[in-house]
Formats: structure tokens, C-alpha cells, sequence
């Protein structure tokens, strides 16, 4: 058992020297100039509390208006945000209302991409916030005519307290994973809040069409694009491309949205994303699994100890870059308990993704 373990062990190590590299790899592009037309594509579900930070961060883009066009889709909100809607005092805007049996995040965003005009798609959610270059950041990427997709940066709205911190550690710990592997050229994952695409390759790739699980939107694109344009996958490395979201509001809040993500990678096809998801999952079961074992031997317990430094090692060879880049290295005297309690906290979540559904904006899906 410790053998494989071990193996496990240097697996993963292997891996995250790789994602700690690709990040490394990763350097700033500008295109000063490049001001081709762009739609920002949104899907709203009541966010009437949203709606006023959202067009505030909108209407400061320094982008030409004459290029730039905004897709707002109401996916019948129940609560005032279609009305707010439709007071925004913004010439290039667009409201748009899902029809009768269409609704999620999927068909919004499918919606809004067949009626853009723009060239590129650039696509958020309705609760983040961002500075006034976002824009013009994230579409100077595709002056390469090779960049299909651009993976931008996410980060949460700084909050205090042991939760928040966790929940933001693990957060980045995500995001640097998926910047590094798009840096070694092999793209696991992306973040929806912050992306942008070529509005020719979505259509033509149809990914969402028989689709009908909750979320991945972001995932499954970036999966097809892979799949048939390699190596044309970038992330967007400028702290001023940075989209700050809100962290999950209470535990529940927090456990819903993590069934959501675990019942989305249940569909994965990309064999690097599956590896990538059974290794760390192993990882952390093999640590559980010495912890528990060092109660009753002492050889586990002196295992577990190597298996636990070396593991504290190598994430903070990933971790710590990124905590510098999104300005967080307050959390570094977090990484400690960070590291023991992710690994309860994973063995968790799998058990819990086992269920058959969970509730996410007003709405409960099955797996």
C-alpha cells in the first residue's frame, strides 16, 4: 500500500511541477490598437442587487462604443432585474428575454452569441466586477489569428475570516492549476466569469446543443476547442484583466455550487482533465487514508509526516506565484491548515456528488 501511495505521490508532484512551470511560461501580451467588434455576453437570473455595480463597470470600458456591443440576457428573473434592465441608459446595449422552454446559463449564452454581431464573444457573470481595461485586454489576444479562446484571470472580493480564506485559497489554487496547464499547452479548465472566444469557432462547434446539465459552459468549449484547434488556448497573465466575483455567502451556498462543479466533471471526455481529476482525488484519499493509519502504526505515522511536508512543498511552488499576482499573500500563513483540511474537504465532496441534485439560482437540477 505505501508503494502505491508513493506512486501517487510522485504523480502528482510530476504534475504540479508542470502547472508550476506553465505558469512560469506564461507571459504578458499586449496589442495596443487592436479595437476589433466585440460583444460582452452576459446571462442574468435574479440579480437585482447586481445589476447597478455591473453597468457601472460596463459603461467604464475603455473600449470605442461604435465596437463594442452588450448582450444582457434575462433568464426569467423573478424578481426586478428584468426592469432594471431596461432602464440602463446605455446606446449599445441589448435586452434580451429567454422564450418559453429555454432556460440556464447554456441557452443564454447560445441566445446571445447567435444574435452578437461582434467578431469576438466576450463573456462574465452578472455579480462580477472588473476595471476599465478588461476589454481591451482580453480581445488584444486574438491579434494572433491562431488564439481561438482566451482564459482570463478570476479572483474573489477580498473577505476576512477562516471560511472566506479557504474558500479563496482553494479558489486560486484552481485557477493557477488551469493557467498552468494552458501554459504547458495542455488546457484542463477555465472559469466562465472571465473568458472570451471567437464567436465563428463557438458556432461552429455547437457544443451545447443536447446538453443539458447545469454548468460548463466555460469547460466544454474550452474541451472542443482544444480538441480540434490545439495550441490555441491562451490565459490572459495582466493583473488589469482581473475579474473579482463574490465568494460563496454562507457553507451551504458553498457546497451547492462545489456539487455543481464535481456534477459537470462527470462529463469530461478530455483525457487530461480526467487524469488530472482522479489524480488529485487519489492524492488527497491517500492522505485521509495515512492520517487515519498513523493512529494505529507508527511507520504511517512517520509516512504520513514525509507525505504531508512534501505536499505543502510542491502546492506552494504553484500557489505562491499566484498569491502574488492576485495581491493575496496575506494568505500564505493559511496554507498550513489549508493543506490538511482540503483533503477531508475533497473526500467530501465526492461522497456528496453522489446525490442526485442540487439547487443553483432558484432551481434544482439532478446530476
Amino acid at each position: 500500500m505505501k508503494l502505491i501511495i508513493l506512486i501517487i505521490l510522485l504523480l502528482y508532484v510530476f504534475m504540479i511541477i508542470r502547472y508550476s512551470i506553465g505558469w512560469q511560461k506564461i507571459t504578458r501580451i499586449s496589442q495596443v490598437g487592436f479595437t476589433p467588434n466585440v460583444s460582452i455576453v452576459i446571462s442574468l437570473r435574479n440579480e437585482e442587487k447586481n445589476i447597478y455595480s455591473l453597468v457601472k463597470c460596463l459603461k467604464s470600458q475603455i473600449y470605442p462604443s461604435n465596437r463594442l456591443e452588450i448582450i444582457l440576457v434575462n433568464d426569467h428573473s423573478n424578481d426586478s432585474t428584468l426592469e432594471l434592465l431596461n432602464k440602463i441608459d446605455l446606446d449599445n446595449i441589448r435586452i434580451l428575454n429567454m422564450p418559453e422552454g429555454k432556460y440556464g446559463k447554456k441557452d443564454a449564452i447560445s441566445m446571445a452569441v447567435s444574435n452578437a454581431t461582434g467578431e469576438f464573444i466576450l463573456a462574465t457573470d452578472a455579480d462580477c466586477a472588473f476595471g476599465n481595461s478588461w476589454a481591451s485586454i482580453m480581445v488584444s489576444y486574438f491579434k494572433d489569428p491562431n488564439i481561438k479562446l482566451v482564459s482570463g484571470p478570476v479572483n474573489f472580493k477580498k473577505e476576512n475570516g477562516f471560511f472566506q480564506n479557504f474558500n479563496t485559497l482553494e479558489f486560486l489554487s484552481l485557477v493557477s492549476s488551469g493557467a498552468g496547464a494552458i501554459g504547458v499547452n495542455n488546457a484542463i479548465f477555465c472559469n466562465g466569469a472571465n473568458m472570451a472566444y471567437r464567436k465563428d469557432i463557438f458556432l461552429e462547434l455547437s457544443i451545447f446543443e443536447n446538453d443539458s446539465s447545469a454548468s460548463g459552459d466555460d469547460v466544454f468549449l474550452l474541451h472542443s476547442i482544444k480538441k480540434k484547434y490545439p495550441n490555441s488556448i491562451t490565459f490572459s497573465k495582466d493583473k488589469n484583466s482581473i475579474v473579482y466575483t463574490n465568494s460563496s455567502l454562507n457553507f451551504i451556498d458553498f457546497i451547492s455550487q462545489r456539487k455543481r462543479w464535481a456534477a459537470k466533471s462527470i462529463s469530461y471526455k478530455d483525457i487530461a482533465s480526467i487524469y488530472t481529476s482522479y489524480l488529485v482525488f487519489l492524492t488527497n484519499l491517500s492522505f485521509v487514508f495515512l492520517f487515519i493509519m498513523s493512529f494505529y502504526d507508527i511507520s504511517y505515522l512517520q509516512f504520513f509526516m514525509l507525505f504531508y511536508l512534501s505536499k505543502i512543498i510542491i502546492d506552494f511552488s504553484l500557489i505562491y506565484p499566484a498569491l502574488n499576482f492576485f495581491n493575496r499573500k496575506d494568505l500564505i500563513k493559511s496554507i498550513l491548515y489549508f493543506e490538511f483540511f482540503y483533503s477531508l474537504y475533497i473526500i467530501f465532496i465526492v461522497v456528496l456528488s453522489f446525490t442526485n441534485k442540487f439547487e443553483w439560482k432558484g432551481r434544482t437540477y439532478k446530476k
